[in-house]
């Protein structure tokens, strides 16, 4: 058998010519599709400046309507106080008339005290001397709003010379409430207040759907899986020689339709220089912990499972029921390699009840399965047993 190494392939440049055709057309639609993004992109902002424009637009009308708004209201205030101002010089003129005797009042002046008209003294009948007195009335009025100005003391009026008394008017009326200024400046973030108590617990939710994930494991022992699982494939257990203390220290499930890699890429025969896989054999010298069937000097059997609906795995060794909220796949008892063997084995949970692959028994060795027993020291005895064998469970969730 030759060693030569064939080139992993050939040289062919036409494939080099058909890429570079290839990549020209990529390009030029490449170019297409982007002016056509370029155009697309300007086409949209075009409408949303002008959307913007136009809702500038309503903003400002609106904003001039309010503040047209707001001028006359100004103008209806500064109306409404000049009308008050009116009605109390003209009250105050009037109860000094009364004081001094040379006013008499009755129903249609109390009546034109409410309107803001001031009648003729005589009554209903008016005349050129009526209007005379109206008009002194106003002047008057309008000095003393004059003169009130000018006083430290708004509700006192001082009346004209030779009129024969000077007396303080009663208190006027409180002033009407002005029209709301501006809007002050937003105030600074106030300090982070302290910490609330924790409120009470809310309800329960309600039950989650059931979990996507899942998991694989190995049944030792078995050619088959639980019903709750599938059997991705059965095989035999394999490993390193027990007698060897290089290779690898853990069991492995091979299948029985191994495949191999093309022609010149392996070599058969026996080579010092490599790694080794061996069968599995049962060493139960006694059919304890496994009852009245002799597994001694059988090859050892597996499946490979798989559980769609629990992602976690777990094998507990010395337990044979899983603990709360996980879900048992099966159980039996703990096994590895010989305690004073060279090559040393992982733990593995072997199925309770065993089979063997048909045909075997023939005592070929390789790799070794030994029930492990507890030993009392640094592992507390009890509630461990001196010598006892140990069980296991293997777990999903």
């Amino acid at each position: 058998m030759t060693s030569e190494k064939l080139p992993y392939g050939p040289f062919m440049p036409e494939r080099s010519t058909r890429r570079e055709r290839t990549g020209g057309a990529l390009g030029s639609l490449v170019g297409v599709l982007g002016l056509t993004a370029v155009f697309t992109s300007a086409v949209v902002l075009a409408v949303i400046v002008q959307n913007i424009g136009h809702e500038m637009g309503n903003l400002r009308a609106k904003v001039e309507r309010d503040q047209e708004e707001i001028a006359k209201l100004q103008a209806r205030a500064d109306k409404d106080q000049e009308v008050t101002l009116s009605l109390r010089e003209r009250i105050v003129v009037l109860e000094t008339q009364l004081r001094v005797g040379n006013y008499q009042p009755n129903y249609a002046e109390q009546h034109a005290f409410d309107t803001g008209s001031v009648p003729s003294p005589e009554g209903e009948h008016s005349g050129h001397d009526d209007d005379t007195e109206l008009q002194n009335n106003n002047a008057t009025m309008r000095g003393l709003a004059h003169k009130r100005s000018k006083r430290d003391a708004p509700n006192s009026v001082r009346l004209p010379a030779g009129s024969g008394c000077c007396q303080a008017g009663r208190d006027g009326r409180d002033g009407r409430d002005g029209t709301p200024g501006a809007l002050g400046p937003k105030g600074e973030p106030g300090q982070k207040g302290d910490t609330g108590q924790k409120g009470d617990p809310g309800p329960p939710g309600s039950p989650g759907e059931p979990g996507t994930g899942s998991s694989v494991y190995i049944r030792w022992g078995k050619t088959t899986c639980p019903s709750n699982a599938t059997t991705v494939y059965a095989g035999l257990a394999g490993g390193s020689h027990y007698q060897h203390s290089g290779g690898g220290s853990n069991y492995q499930c091979l299948p029985t339709d191994p495949q191999w890699g093309p022609p010149g890429t392996y070599q058969d025969g026996a080579h010092g220089y490599m790694a080794n896989m061996y069968g599995a054999e049962y060493e139960t010298n006694t059919n304890i912990p496994f009852g009245p069937t002799s597994l001694f000097n059988q090859d050892v059997p597996c499946a490979v499972c798989y559980v769609p609906t629990r992602g976690s795995k777990l094998m507990i060794p010395a337990r044979n029921t899983c603990y709360n909220g996980w879900s048992k796949e099966y159980d039996g008892y703990l096994m590895a390699g010989k305690n004073d063997h060279p090559g040393a084995k992982e733990y593995v949970c072997l199925d309770g009840q065993p089979e063997a692959l048909p045909g075997s028994g023939y005592d070929r060795n390789g790799a070794l399965f030994y029930p492990v027993e507890a030993r009392c020291g640094s592992l507390p005895c009890p509630n461990y047993v001196e010598g006892r064998e140990l069980t296991c469970v293997v777990c999903t969730k």
